[in-house]
């Protein structure tokens, strides 16, 4: 257990579910192009980009907040963003 430490205190840890989440944008998206008549429906970029991309900017939030010297600024702006996405993505899904 004492090994897992360096990588809680790291940025590994929240870079790397960055990376997990644009690949699992690529992937999804890529799949709904084969599979348009899959129960997901047609490929809908919006709605792909919209949910992920609030998750992504809670992420990038929690690295602007525990790094060794926090920026406040950085931090707020991602939030902002969040809920700007998460807006977006209501949107996107009220239109359906």
């Amino acid at each position: 257990m004492d090994r897992l430490i360096p990588i809680f205190d790291s940025d590994a840890l929240p870079i790397g579910i960055l990376v997990l989440i644009v690949i699992e944008a690529a992937v999804l998206y890529v799949w709904q192009r084969r599979n348009p008549s899959s129960p997901l429906g047609s490929p809908n970029t919006a709605r792909i980009v919209s949910f992920l991309g609030a998750g992504g900017s809670l992420v990038a939030a929690m690295i602007f907040h525990r790094r060794p010297e926090p920026s406040p600024e950085g931090f707020a702006l991602a939030m902002l963003a969040a809920l700007v996405i998460h807006l977006w993505h209501i949107t996107v899904l009220l239109r359906r």
